[in-house]
């Protein structure tokens, strides 16, 4: 297997037959044909190494644009800069990512706009945390608008281009500026999105550095095409075309070689044998010592420059060579640090790669000569494992001595950090998947692992890949009924005085889905797959649409209609749903917006700031599902509700005693100690609506009471009652 996993084949030079051929040349000819025969193999070997040179430089550079990429991957995905953004709030952009970049440790240029930036934004190395003028022509940043569409936002990838700036080269990746949550992530609309990119000088330092490492001489930026007989590689701008080139004097193995033999040569005119023996010897030595400079070059472009593992580059050719070529059972295991962002809160970046280091080494520590460990790109490491048979068992015991490894903190700058990581396996046999395929499955099952807040691992198995296969039909079905938006229908459903079972309060909006592709799907299934492929903000308008339009033919009606925490959270989501409201001419009194629990996980400034524009406008809010979730007695009296909806799962009076039933006492005690009123949703027994009644509860909402229908079909009996 040793020779499934290690470095690409390299080149091989032809040195040893070539050495033959001299030896035999010197030997049976005369001495003006040995003599064009060096001379032959010098130039042949000159050129060998200008070609080499070409080569390993490039992907030099490609290696150090890739350092600049993982710092931008980390600073473009990062939650508290996204709210920032999305608030317009300059000053917490400069406190939390100018200052980098006006420091100039990290990067020395930043630069945020389209979006919510009506003028772009930029910080500069030295200039202090205001704002600068925007170092990025207009050509720029047209050019990386038509790129940054087209990266995988779920990978993180990055627009990696070159920029002048005056007799600077800067180094620049550019991408989306996003919320380190995958759930956030997905939920972001493109074209209401941030641009931002980042800049770090190619100073003569890092040149000289490459000079060394590769061997080469006088490498220089030049901004005009170099003369010949120097090697040179072009410099790609935003737009694809040169902005400037490296140049540089390369290795003349050849010709070195000829100066050091030339004495020689002479000498062996007289002693022919000797001479061509001893030539040969040199060029063998010479043809080793270029082989393990390639050799060493190739391995430096596929090593995280950080952690000193592989990288994402040496995963791939690995992992693919291995699904290929490999007739046994494959698994890879997806690690992802849970609260990263939290260690760069408290000891900052440099700090935050210190524990990645040490994090590297302990997740190191399980690799041995059927397994192999690469950092994937920022907080993300791949574990690959291979076995002829007994494979689970192999990789149960690493997970397990993973456990053990992750069980003691990292100290890390005089702080300890406890080690918390999500995990996804996925299996194959005998090239039965892609190592792509196999990539994402384990990325899928480690998502899961992510959004349940699971410490083991989470196994991509036949329930996943059926769902995947589920919600990408429903998120197809999906995607066309929003275009034709003649498939979703809305029933109501009663909310009741408790006191008088006849008196309406209100109705609440539920929306139903018949497609013609998939057939009728409902809410529970539909409503996920929109929050996490991208579709709740233009399904919430959708229903929102159709519930005006009943409020609009129905007068003094009232209605509850639910909003999912992924539109709250969009950029001026309460300005936009008032003027909506207001473009049907319905009063904002006559609706009530219902949240769940689960807008308590996302930016607490930013939701109570759209809730309280919506309150203000005169829309009542409720908080859903209370009791089940994450809410606080501080988040509720911090957020402006005017009423909360107690859960189903707190009623069933049978199974219950009297001191059970405290429980909803105390929420409706706490409730109306604060100013709100109480739903209780779920009421299908008349004891349970007794029991409600005596403990004080304001309206009810259940089967008991009315199942959800079309409008039309709400019983007469009903009096609505007064706002």
């Amino acid at each position: 297997m040793s020779d499934i996993v290690g470095r690409p084949e390299m080149k091989r030079f032809s040195f040893t037959k070539k050495i033959v051929l001299a030896v035999s040349a010197v030997l049976v000819a005369f001495v003006g044909t040995m003599w064009i025969l060096i001379l032959s193999m010098r130039n042949t070997m000159d050129e060998r190494a200008f070609e080499d040179s070409l080569r390993l430089m490039d992907g030099r550079v490609r290696s150090t644009q890739e350092q600049v990429a993982l710092i931008a991957s980390d600073y473009h995905n990062w939650t508290d800069v996204f709210a920032g953004a999305m608030r317009g709030d300059i000053e917490m952009l400069a406190t939390n990512y100018g200052i980098t970049a006006a420091r100039g440790d990290v990067f020395e240029y930043a630069a945020m706009f389209d979006g919510p930036f009506y003028t772009p934004v930029a910080w500069v190395v030295g200039q202090g945390l205001s704002p600068q003028p925007v170092y990025l022509s207009e050509e720029t940043m047209e050019a990386i608008r038509a790129a940054v569409p087209g990266l995988v936002i779920a990978q993180r990838e990055t627009f990696d281009f070159f920029l002048r700036l005056g007799d600077q080269l800067v180094m620049s990746s550019a991408s989306y500026l996003l919320p380190e949550d995958p759930d956030l992530r997905s939920d972001s609309d493109q074209a209401t999105l941030a641009i931002a990119t980042i800049g770090k000088v190619l100073d003569p330092e890092r040149l000289r550095r490459i000079e060394r490492e590769l061997s080469v001489s006088e490498l220089v930026i030049r901004f005009d095409v170099p003369p010949k007989g120097k090697a040179s590689l072009p410099l790609l701008g935003a737009s694809l075309e040169p902005v400037a080139y490296l140049s540089w004097r390369p290795p003349t193995p050849g010709t070195s070689l000829f100066d050091k033999v030339f004495t020689i040569l002479l000498g062996v005119t007289v002693v022919l044998v000797g001479g061509a023996t001893l030539a040969g010897h040199l060029l063998h030595s010479s043809a080793k010592a270029l082989m393990q400079k390639e050799a060493e070059a190739a391995d430096l472009a596929r090593t995280d420059a950080l952690t000193g593992l592989p990288n994402r580059l040496a995963l791939r050719e690995n992992l693919s060579r291995i699904t290929s070529q490999y007739d046994g059972e494959v698994a890879v295991l997806v690690l992802d640090l849970d609260r990263f962002k939290q260690v760069n809160d408290v000891i900052g970046h440099t700090g935050g790669d210190v524990f990645l280091q040490i994090f590297a080494e302990r997740v190191q520590a399980v690799s041995d000569k059927n397994c192999f460990v690469a950092r994937n790109g920022g907080d993300e490491f791949v574990i690959v494992i291979w076995a002829q048979d007994r494979l689970a068992g192999i990789v149960d015991a690493k997970v397990a001595r993973l456990e053990e490894l992750f069980s003691s903190p990292i100290r890390c700058h005089g702080f300890l950090f406890d080690v918390f990581v999500s995990k996804g396996i996925a299996y194959s046999r005998s090239g039965e998947h892609s190592a792509d395929e196999l990539l994402r499955r384990a990325d899928r099952a480690m998502y899961t692992a992510k959004a349940l807040q699971l410490q083991e691992p989470s196994i991509y198995d036949e329930e996943m890949r059926v769902r995947d296969l589920k919600e990408n039909s429903i998120e197809k079905a999906l995607r066309s009924a929003l275009l034709r938006k003649n498939e979703f229908s809305i029933v109501y459903q009663p909310i009741v005085d408790a006191k008088q079972n006849d008196r309406l309060l209100r109705l609440e909006a539920l929306a139903r889905w018949e497609s013609p592709m998939i057939g009728r799907v409902s809410p529970a299934e539909f409503i996920p797959v929109a929050e996490t492929r991208g579709l709740m903000i233009a399904l919430g308008w959708h229903i929102l649409e159709l519930v005006c339009r009943d409020l609009k033919e129905t007068p003094g009606l009232r209605v509850s209609v639910n909003v999912s925490p992924i539109q709250l959270m969009a950029p001026r989501f309460a300005n936009e749903f008032c003027s909506r409201v207001l473009s049907y001419g319905v009063d904002s009194e006559r609706i009530d917006i219902e949240l769940t629990e689960s807008v308590a996980l996302r930016d607490e400034v930013m939701v109570s700031e759209q809730l309280h524009i919506l309150r203000a406008a005169g829309f009542s809010i409720s908080l859903d599902d209370f009791g089940t979730g994450f809410t606080s007695i501080g988040y509720l009296g911090r957020m402006p509700f005017n009423s909360i909806k107690i859960d189903r799962s707190f009623l069933a009076v049978d199974e219950q005693s009297d001191g059970d039933f405290s429980i909803i006492d105390a929420m409706i005690a706490l409730s109306h100690s604060m100013g709100m009123t109480v739903v209780a949703e779920g009421v299908e027994e008349e004891a349970e609506l007794v029991r409600l009644r005596d403990s004080g509860c304001d309206y009810l909402q259940g089967y008991l009471l009315g199942r959800p229908g079309p409008l039309s079909s709400i019983s007469l009996e009903f009096t609505t009652a007064a706002a």
